[in-house]
């Protein structure tokens, strides 16, 4: 809808955009990328604020952030961490 063309795997994703600095100064619709073990980013996500970001892992939800990653309320515990954010839409 907005003529921007993203890759199909977060992998590649992640190599598209406009690198934004710092969890404070991301937008509504910036994408938040996240990393395993290994350093592979393997998850996506879409920043709704600075603290919080809409993703799906098992079901869609919204979940807080920080500069460690998402925090699985349900769980109590970090479940994602954070690698980078990429800015796509002005």
């Amino acid at each position: 809808m907005l003529g921007v063309k993203l890759n199909r795997d977060a992998s590649q994703q992640a190599e598209q955009g406009e690198l934004v600095g710092f969890l404070a100064e991301c937008k509504a619709g910036d994408v938040a990328f996240f990393d395993n073990e290994e350093g592979k980013i393997t998850h996506v996500g879409i920043m709704l604020s600075p603290n919080e970001i809409i993703h799906s892992s098992a079901k869609v939800k919204i979940d807080p952030i920080d500069d460690q990653g998402i925090f699985n309320k349900e769980l109590g515990k970090y479940s994602h961490k954070l690698r980078i954010i990429k800015r796509f839409v002005e």
